[in-house]
């Protein structure tokens, strides 16, 4: 393989860590409710309300483990149960393209900005 093509590995490495963290940190720890976002994808028509369930539990003195799961209501109570796994993969492929177009904007800035060069001598100084 070519350099080049380590170089994109490794770029798309990097970003697809960063998007998994981001979505690790913000729908685990910060706002739990963010998977209600992907409900259009998931949701049926006759079951239009999304809602996040944390469960929470003791399997053992000393241990707490977290179950997310994203749920769809319809109007007379029936759920539909969509899990954690299909919201949370397309909340990392939107952090991904949010990581990319910051990144982006970002290069895109720095490029339009005026170069410094340095100052041109008008005259040469000769050494003798």
């Amino acid at each position: 393989m070519k350099r080049r093509g380590w170089i994109g590995l490794a770029l798309v490495g990097i970003l697809a860590f960063f998007a998994l963290m981001t979505t690790i940190v913000v729908a685990g720890a910060i706002w739990p409710g963010e998977a209600k976002l992907t409900a259009p994808l998931f949701c049926s028509d006759d079951k239009p309300d999304a809602f996040v369930v944390v469960d929470r539990s003791n399997p053992e003195p000393g241990e707490t483990v977290y179950n997310f799961s994203l749920y769809c209501m319809g109007e007379r109570g029936q759920t539909e149960e969509i899990g954690w796994l299909p919201p949370n993969l397309v909340l990392t492929l939107g952090h991904a393209l949010l990581i990319l177009a910051l990144v982006g904007g970002l290069v895109l800035l720095l490029r339009r900005r005026p170069r410094r060069r340095p100052p041109v001598a008008d005259h040469v100084v000769d050494g003798t």
